[in-house]
Parts: C-alpha cells; sequence; structure tokens
C-alpha cells in the first residue's frame, strides 16, 4: 500500500490540478471564440472584442447575483441563535475563523433538510456565508460539526467560494456564446462555404461546428474535475486548521451511511455541498461533482 502524501503536498499538488484545469477552461474558451469566427466567417478581432464584451457583463451579473441565488436556491435561512443547536453552530464557526485568520467572521446559515450536509459560498471574505443542514445539526457530534465546519471554512479561506463563482460563471458563458452561434445558425444568420471553397476549408468548417457543440460538454466535465479537486483540498486543508482529520472523516462516513433525502434546495447549487446531495459519491465518475466518500475518508485517516 502506498504511503499518504504529506499534507502540505496534497495541498499544493491540488492548487497546482485547479490552475491547470483553470487554463484549459480559458483555452477552450478561446478555441470557442475561434470556432466561432471561422465558421461565421467573421474576423477574429471583432468576435473576440464581441465575445469579451458579452463575457465581462455576463460575469458582472453572474458575480453580482451568485449569493443570492445561491441561499434562495439552497432556501437557506440566517441561523437563530435562540435555538441551542444552531447557537453553538455559530460558536463553531467563528472558533474556526479565527482558528483560520478568517475575518469578518463568516454569516451562518442554516437549511431545513434532514440530510446531512453543509455548504459555504460568498463572492471575498466579508460576504463568506457556512450554511449547514438540520439534520447535521441533529446527527453529528462536536467533533465531526467541528471537521464539517473546518472543510467549509477551509474553502473560504482557500479561496474556493471565489474559485466557484468564476468556474460556474466561465462555464455559464461557454454555454451562453455556443447556444447564441448555434441559435443564429438555425435561424439562417450564419454564413457556411460555398460550393467554391476547397474540401480542405470545409474540412475546418466541420471541426469548428464540432468544437461549438461540444464546448459546452467539454467545459462542464473541466467543471466538475474543478470541483473534485477543491473537495480533495477543503478535506486536507480542514484537517490542518481543526487539527483532527478523523472529526471530518467520521462526518464524511455518517453521510456515506444514508441515503440523500429528497433534497428541499435546488441541483444547481449540489457541487457546493460537502457531498452532493442528490447523488451520492460512492463512485468515480467523469460527471461526479465530489470525488467517491470512501476515498476521501481514506486520504484523511492515511494522515491522521
Amino acid at each position: 500500500m502506498a504511503l499518504a502524501l504529506p499534507l502540505a503536498e496534497q495541498v499544493r499538488r491540488n492548487k497546482s490540478a485547479t490552475v491547470r484545469l483553470f487554463v484549459l477552461v480559458f483555452l477552450i474558451l478561446g478555441g470557442l471564440v475561434f470556432s466561432v469566427s471561422l465558421y461565421l466567417q467573421v474576423p477574429l478581432v471583432p468576435a473576440l472584442v464581441l465575445a469579451l464584451v458579452i463575457g465581462a457583463i455576463y460575469l458582472m451579473i453572474s458575480s453580482a447575483s451568485s449569493v443570492p441565488a445561491i441561499l434562495a436556491a439552497a432556501r437557506a435561512r440566517p441561523a437563530n441563535p435562540e435555538v441551542r443547536e444552531e447557537k453553538l453552530l455559530m460558536y463553531a464557526v467563528e472558533e474556526m475563523a479565527v482558528a483560520g485568520g478568517i475575518t469578518p467572521v463568516p454569516k451562518v446559515y442554516v437549511q431545513e433538510d434532514e440530510d446531512i450536509n453543509a455548504f459555504a459560498t460568498g463572492r471575498n471574505y466579508k460576504e463568506a456565508i457556512v450554511c449547514v443542514t438540520t439534520g447535521a445539526l441533529k446527527s453529528l457530534s462536536n467533533e465531526e460539526l467541528q471537521g464539517v465546519i473546518g472543510h467549509e471554512m477551509s474553502h473560504i479561506r482557500n479561496q474556493d467560494i471565489k474559485v466557484t463563482t468564476y468556474a460556474i460563471a466561465l462555464i455559464g458563458l461557454i454555454a451562453l456564446l455556443a447556444e447564441i452561434v448555434l441559435r443564429s445558425m438555425f435561424f439562417g444568420g450564419g454564413r457556411r462555404s460555398n460550393s467554391k471553397e476547397g474540401g480542405g476549408n470545409g474540412l475546418l468548417l466541420i471541426i469548428a461546428l464540432a468544437f461549438i457543440i461540444l464546448a459546452p460538454i467539454i467545459s462542464r466535465l473541466v467543471y466538475f474535475a474543478i470541483s473534485r479537486k477543491r473537495e480533495y483540498l477543503a478535506d486536507a486543508s480542514g484537517a490542518e486548521l481543526t487539527r483532527n482529520p478523523e472529526g471530518l472523516a467520521s462526518a464524511l462516513e455518517k453521510i456515506a451511511a444514508t441515503q440523500p433525502t429528497p433534497n428541499r434546495g435546488d441541483r444547481t447549487v449540489a457541487a457546493l455541498y460537502l457531498d452532493n446531495p442528490f447523488r451520492r459519491g460512492h463512485r468515480a465518475s467523469a460527471f461526479s461533482t465530489h470525488p467517491p466518500i470512501q476515498d476521501r475518508i481514506a486520504r484523511l485517516r492515511g494522515k491522521a
């Protein structure tokens, strides 16, 4: 059996992998703009300028509306300090914020759901939010809850909340551009090559069209890969923050032993949770938003 990687090395590798995946997303976006320019037979520079304008507007709107949209999708509410479990949750978040050097202390929200889960969101430290389900508050011990909070606080500390916001926006932008082009082609807006064009140019047009169609699918697969890498990183960083990998490992075991209940949230925010509330991550898949739970547990206990 191979020795577990040291915590610092796991963090370094996960961060490097995330950077490479983001570079790949930008390459896909650049390839999409080039393919659109080629297929519609418009100069590359105007196409690039138009894409940058649409992209800037889309990213600003997505970023500004991301936090309210996520909270609405999860149907989350602010934690109530009059409720004992929720007050203890607020104390746990404050404790982890101090340990992680995160200021101000993230706002604490609760989702009324029997599933054991949690997520973090926000565009930056000032807007950071940690949300925990009522199922987690009822089912987890103090040690396990601390492990979960450490994981979510690590998402904030590692800037994952910002990474996720922009990753989702970039994937959405790629899908939007592809949709615009395909709809324009459908309604006769696209200019295809005429019969005088050679076979080589015709082949390039076919390749360009194929890339326009496949770009949203490929970019989403890359986003899933980014999401899985960030979960591994948050597991490792959370273990470092709490100095107790067993707390999170035990919480993940409880999650693995349960089936998702009918979730009150929205599938669009599934990737943000500690584990996908709609599909338990027992198997590795390119379409999974999270790594397999047993793999995560094994890594945590390898460090312990």
